[in-house]
This record gives C-alpha cells, sequence and structure tokens, in this order.
C-alpha cells in the first residue's frame, strides 16, 4: 500500500478499508497511524537485510561479500520496487525510526568490514574510520538502489550496470 500511496495516503481508513476490517480492530493492534508507520521500515526493511545476509552467508572475502551483498540488495529492490518510497518516505515520516534502522545498518557494516579486511592498508582503521567508510558506502548504494523503478528493472544489463558501478566505487574507496 505505501508503494502505491506513499505514507502520506496510508490514512487508517485506507489501511482498514484495504484489510477488510473495521477502524476499532486496528486500533486492537496500534495506538495510532504513527505506531504503524514506526513498524513498517523495520519490519520490511528487516526482510530486505536478511535476504542480503543470506545471500553472504559466511563470505569472508570483502569483495565477495561486497558483490554477494549489493548482488542481494539489487534483485530484493528489484523485486519490491515499493522498498524505495518505504525507505525515503521513513525519513519524513518516521524520522526516529529511518535514524536507527540507518545507524544499524552501519553499525553491522563496520563489523563486516573489521571482519573482512585482514589485509591491505584499511586492515587496522579504527571503528570511527570504519564508520565513516561505511556511512560512505551505504549511502552510495542507497542513491544506486533510488535508480531502480519498475520501468528500468526491466532494461537488461541495468542492474548488472549499477551493481558494477558499485563494486567499483568500494573497491577504490576501500583501496583494494
Amino acid at each position: 500500500m505505501i508503494g502505491r500511496h506513499g505514507y502520506g495516503g496510508c490514512s487508517i481508513s485506507r489501511v482498514t478499508a484495504t484489510a477488510g476490517i473495521a477502524k476499532g480492530t486496528f486500533y486492537l493492534y496500534f495506538r495510532s497511524q504513527q505506531q504503524l508507520f514506526d513498524l513498517i521500515l523495520p519490519t520490511l526493511g528487516g526482510e530486505m537485510l536478511a535476504s542480503i545476509a543470506k545471500a553472504i552467508g559466511d563470505e569472508n572475502d570483502t569483495m565477495k561479500v561486497e558483490r554477494l551483498g549489493c548482488t542481494a540488495n539489487v534483485q530484493y529492490t528489484a523485486e519490491h520496487i515499493y522498498m524505495n518510497r518505504v525507505l525515503t518516505e521513513a525519513q519524513h515520516y518516521a524520522p526516529d525510526v529511518y535514524a536507527s534502522f540507518m545507524d544499524g545498518i552501519i553499525k553491522s557494516y563496520v563489523r563486516s568490514l573489521r571482519r573482512t579486511l585482514k589485509y591491505g592498508a584499511r586492515h587496522k582503521a579504527s571503528d570511527r574510520e570504519l564508520s565513516l567508510m561505511a556511512t560512505m558506502i551505504v549511502a552510495a548504494r542507497t542513491k544506486l538502489l533510488l535508480q531502480i523503478d519498475s520501468r528500468n528493472a526491466k532494461i537488461p544489463g541495468f542492474l548488472d550496470e549499477i551493481i558494477e558501478s558499485y563494486l567499483s566505487f568500494v573497491m577504490c574507496g576501500l583501496d583494494l
């Protein structure tokens, strides 16, 4: 529903009508529209992150992790186009949840970098440096994912171009 109407168009009346329930039933589960909004990104984003984690598995090579993770992220976004709208609109409609979600992604990314960057120029980077690098990498990936919509996700080679551009950027940034 948010993919089509956005958070702003996701009124309690629309939610209950779509679900085929009475408004009173909505309030058995949620105190307010905001409580519903605050659950959307963690729920849908959690599903996306779980699919990425599954794709990465136990891989320890930095570039393989990046390729597997980015590929899974791009594929998930192409299959669930609404995620771009959920993510961008959450900044306005659920800002605390959005900030927490992004902080969690960055912290997870730092752990991954610490685990995979065993050699090379960055292997002794401080947690602060890795956090700043993770922030830049996550921002780049997020911006690239926003290029995916229902029209261009079907263009042959488009998704591969996003993945390869991202990997080139990360490889240079991590000095790999």
